[in-house]
């Protein structure tokens, strides 16, 4: 199952186990190295507005930005840790598809 699939199911009120999440998590990783090298990723395309507000992300974000969030829900980090959401922002910015 792809991780689009699954935040629309989890948008709809499905849980995500824990392995479904570890499985997230490599998905971000994946994709925060996939646009260091290219910016065609779908990663990078605006998710739906429904997806965001699961994610409780601003309408209009993207796909991984919504994934991030969603870990940060689903395994929240340690203390003194930083977010996923925050992780994924700061490889936006660094890469050129944020403005600082």
């Amino acid at each position: 199952m792809n991780y689009q699939l699954l935040l629309e199911c989890y948008a709809a009120g499905t849980e995500i186990s824990l392995e479904e999440a570890s499985l997230l998590d490599i998905e971000l990783y994946a994709q925060m190295e996939s646009i260091k090298v290219s910016s065609k990723q779908g990663c990078i395309s605006v998710a739906p507005n429904h997806i965001c507000r699961k994610a409780h992300v601003c309408d209009g974000s993207l796909w991984i930005t919504c994934l991030a969030a969603v870990l940060d829900q689903l395994r929240p980090p340690s203390l003194g840790e930083k977010s996923r959401g925050a992780t994924v922002v700061d490889e936006l910015v660094q890469n050129g598809y944020l403005a600082s």
